[in-house]
């Protein structure tokens, strides 16, 4: 990780590890992504829950594999 990254940057880093470690550990990308998701929700507030949906909405499109 580099000092002058973003806080956007860094968490795109962290998540990324965090899958590729539980991948490594056993699990599916599918199982570790859902999983620190299904973290994440629960300790989200409503709100944000509302903007991570709208977010899915517009890009999810551009990280499926054609």
């Amino acid at each position: 990780m580099q000092v002058n990254q973003s806080p956007s940057e860094l968490i795109v880093e962290v998540f990324a590890v965090a899958v590729s470690e539980l991948t490594s550990l056993g699990l599916s990308k599918e199982q570790a992504v859902l999983g620190l998701l299904s973290q994440a929700a629960v300790q989200a507030n409503p709100t944000a829950m509302m903007h991570a949906a709208a977010l899915h909405d517009k890009y999810h499109k551009d990280f499926l594999i054609v």
